[in-house]
């Protein structure tokens, strides 16, 4: 049973990937599985000693496993104004650009184990919060 579109950030997926639940069976059930540019570099330096691992996913990625979107340059604008709003949370540029790439597929459902996900919101009255896929501990 798919529950529609996931944006996928990097701890979550990591835990997805490693097989641990629920947030395996979340990205199972997730259509699309959005992977965010920004968090495959992420995945990327935390697979760095794993290179199979990383090669397997990015066949993955590449043979349409996951919806891949790129950041755009407004999305990084974005992002910026996301990071100076919520300068006390300390997102930093992935998860900013993760907010303003889900304000522009209009997506609130994320997979995560970020808490800052639960105290962002996001849209041009900063009223809409994230759907966590997995509810945080």
């Amino acid at each position: 049973m798919s529950l529609g579109p996931l944006i996928l950030d990097t701890g979550g997926w990591l835990y997805a990937l490693a097989g641990d639940e629920p947030y395996a069976s979340a990205l199972r059930d997730a259509r699309p599985a959005i992977v965010p540019g920004l968090v495959l570099a992420e995945v990327d330096w935390h697979l760095r000693k794993r290179r199979e691992d990383m090669g397997r996913l990015l066949k993955e990625v590449t043979q349409g496993a996951y919806a891949y979107e790129a950041v755009t340059l407004e999305d990084v604008e974005r992002a910026a104004q996301v990071d100076k709003k919520f300068a006390d949370l300390g997102l930093g540029i992935v998860d900013a650009s993760i907010v303003a790439m889900a304000e522009r597929l209009d997506l609130r459902r994320i997979l995560t184990i970020d808490a800052d996900f639960s105290a962002v919101r996001m849209g041009k009255r900063w009223r809409k919060a994230f759907e966590l896929a997995v509810a945080l501990p």
